[in-house]
């Protein structure tokens, strides 16, 4: 892509620029924004201090330079940035929507590492120019990022320090290079962020390797700003300076070959290939002929569960039958109109829908889906999993939701969070969303989020890789958007965990990246789970495709407490047709619990005679779990993934909503019915819940 690179002469933002490169970008002109008859502007977006400078970058690289003077402030300052006259982000739009006209560009360089507040407001400006944001340094480790910076020959001087333990008449001016490891000890001693991140210290590039001339500083004064005994702070102010130019062999030349933080992650994943994964090529898949249908439809109401006291409702079976137009679009807005009146019935707005789960009998569907459905959400959606089932003939989607607001009034003093993570930059921390949905949305302790498959961040593209590499992937990502959320999370504390896949061989592969990525969780926290207690299982079904044709495909629910606290119950009931498993697992606070409940059959014959009580069974059975946790909790959403070619256990499925309203009465749960290809082992259907309070 054609890129315009944002510039505040700082290592990142130059940094970004190689990363581009290295990415196969084309970095095209320059865009900077200065501050007005001022050194430094107290800005929470730009970094200013050093602009005297920034007009020999267009002469060290060759390059048009693009730059607008701050006119506007720090005016809207919350979290989710929205168009606001007279902010500061205004000027960025100004100056991006004058490049994109000039240069023609696609795509933004951006050199943000940590800070949510400047990536919401460049992918903001981005969004609404159409403009693609870089930020290839996003939540990189610090200490290997600013040695990697060194490393690939990027100079860059101290020109701003902030923080104790740096001293501007000692550091400033100071090679980067010269100060890495002391700037290391500052982390380990204070907790300094050893790439500034914090506001510690600021730098300038003087060269890297796609300058084709180097700055020189002739002169420079020290402005001391404040003079504060523990952590003094002052800046340079360049007063004489030229440019110079370099060997003559020197070309533009990005990172070392193989050194793409996305790649090595894979490259260590696959470093021992098994005999399984060279022969996944050879087996066959599920493709998604229409003969994967269900037997027969469920031509049912939405079902809707208790609002619990924390403000939690579930609406499931919303579908698009009920259309006129023919095709998924049609299907799509019939389904939207449906849910539409089941939010005016209960009084709810779409804006207060935090998951999605979406099912679509063909795959190839998706984008003329998601045209439709993005109009219905703004800046930050839904968090969204979509997977391709055997649903019933004629039926193309169907959809559940879960919504949230908060129902009684605060205590002084007290607040909620609720926040959605919605990265649309591409990087190599994790996926960017690829689609209207946010990558998780948190709600107090509680995280939601979006299914994850094996994308390689930096290009967005299926990594070509077996079952494993990509169950390992995706693994990682949700721990790294969990991590990004709320810091201290781990796999450990995920209380519910899906995984689709689209192959029955695969499902102990992926079990057993579940159960390896799990202990090196615990290792790493040092958890000592209780006896009675184990961490959250992995339910798996098999499905005929995921988006982009990936094999594998990861969604959770994560709570933050103390997952050795938690406490668990488990029970087995045997029925005329095999045996009903259950488990339950709540979390430290008893605010929230999930519930696992599988029906394995004992042999391949299975008559319908029977079924009922089977069904009653599994409804007592769900009582008498929720009974054992002694907790009020009401049960939100039980999604019952099923095997959809065995008509005896749709004749289980059809009746189960109505046992269960038998047993459990007003607090019964909202039921989706999920028809599968297969599940593990033995099962033909399982049921999993999340209950709250």
């Amino acid at each position: 892509m054609k890129v315009v690179a944002l510039i505040s002469g700082g290592k990142d933002s130059c940094y970004n620029m190689m990363q581009c490169v290295a990415a196969g970008h084309q970095i095209v002109a320059l865009a900077n924004l200065r501050p007005a008859n001022t050194d430094e502007l107290d800005s929470y977006m730009y970094q200013t201090v050093g602009h005297q400078a920034i007009k020999l970058y267009a002469e060290a690289m060759d390059l048009p330079l693009y730059r607008r003077t701050i006119q506007g402030s720090s005016l809207d300052t919350s979290r989710n940035y929205s168009k606001t006259e007279g902010d500061e982000v205004e000027d960025l739009y100004e100056l991006l929507h004058l490049v994109k006209e000039k240069e023609g560009v696609e795509a933004v360089s951006v050199g943000a590492i940590l800070s949510d507040y400047q990536r919401v407001r460049v992918e903001n400006v981005c969004s609404r120019l159409g403009l693609q944001p870089l930020a290839y340094l996003w939540r990189r480790d610090q200490e290997s990022l600013l040695s990697e910076m060194i490393s690939s020959d990027l100079h860059a001087i101290l020109i701003k320090v902030a923080a104790f333990g740096l001293d501007p008449e000692k550091h400033l001016g100071k090679p980067l290079a010269d100060m890495e490891l002391y700037l290391k000890q500052l982390s380990q001693k204070y907790g300094v962020h050893v790439c500034g991140e914090g506001g510690e210290y600021e730098t300038f590039t003087l060269d890297c390797p796609l300058f084709k001339r180097k700055i020189v500083i002739d002169s420079a004064e020290t402005v001391i700003h404040s003079a504060d005994a523990f952590a003094p702070v002052g800046y340079l102010r360049f007063t004489g300076m030229h440019t110079e130019s370099k060997d003559s062999d020197v070309v533009a030349r990005a990172l070392p070959h193989g050194s793409c933080p996305c790649q090595s992650a894979i490259d260590k994943m696959t470093e021992e290939v098994e005999y399984a994964d060279q022969a996944e090529d050879n087996q066959q898949e599920f493709t998604s002929n229409c003969d994967l249908s269900c037997q027969r439809g469920h031509d049912l109401p939405p079902s809707c569960s208790l609002r619990s006291s924390r403000g939690y409702q579930w609406i499931s079976g919303i579908n698009g039958l009920q259309s006129q137009e023919p095709g998924i679009q049609g299907q799509t807005r019939a389904a939207f109109a449906l849910l539409q009146s089941e939010l005016d019935s209960r009084g709810w707005k779409m804006k207060d829908m935090i998951l999605v789960h979406l099912y679509v009998s063909c795959m190839e569907d998706f984008a003329l889906l998601n045209a439709v459905y993005k109009k219905h959400f703004g800046s930050n959606p839904p968090a969204r999993v979509c997977v391709q089932a055997p649903l019933p003939a004629g039926q193309l989607l169907q959809m559940d939701c879960l919504l949230h607001d908060w129902i009684d009034p605060l205590e002084e003093g007290c607040f909620h969070q609720r926040e959605a993570l919605h990265v649309q930059s591409l990087s190599h921390w994790a996926p960017a969303n690829i689609g209207p949905y946010s990558q998780a949305f948190r709600l107090d302790e509680s995280v939601f989020c979006a299914g994850q498959i094996a994308l390689v961040p930096c290009t967005m593209q299926l990594v070509n890789a077996s079952a494993r590499t990509q169950a390992r992937l995706s693994f990682g990502y949700v721990k790294k958007v969990l991590e990004a959320v709320i810091s201290s999370l781990t796999l450990a504390h995920v209380v519910q965990a899906h995984c689709y896949t689209t192959r029955r061989q695969d499902v102990p592969v992926v079990r057993a990246a579940w159960e390896s990525m799990l202990r090196a969780a615990e290792e790493e926290k040092d958890l000592s789970w209780e006896p009675e207690c184990k961490p959250a299982s992995l339910l798996v079904a098999v499905v005929p495709a995921l988006p982009r044709g990936a094999a594998v495909e990861l969604h959770v629910t994560a709570i933050q407490d103390d997952p050795a606290k938690r406490t668990s119950c488990h029970m087995t009931t045997n029925v005329a047709c095999g045996s009903i498993e259950c488990r339950t697992i709540m979390s430290a606070d008893m605010c929230s619990a999930s519930l696992s409940l599988s029906l394995s059959a004992s042999g391949g014959n299975l008559e319908v005679s029977g079924m009922k009580d089977v069904t009653e069974t599994v409804a007592a059975t769900f009582k008498k779990a929720m009974k054992k946790m002694d907790a009020e909790l009401v049960p939100l959403c039980a999604r019952v993934f099923y095997k959809s070619n065995h008509s005896v256990v749709q004749e289980i499925v059809e009746g189960l909503e109505e046992s269960l309203r038998s047993c459990l009465g007003e607090s019964s749960p909202s039921v989706a019915l999920v028809p599968v290809l297969d599940l593990p082992d033995s099962q033909i259907l399982h049921l999993s819940c999340w209950l709250s309070l």
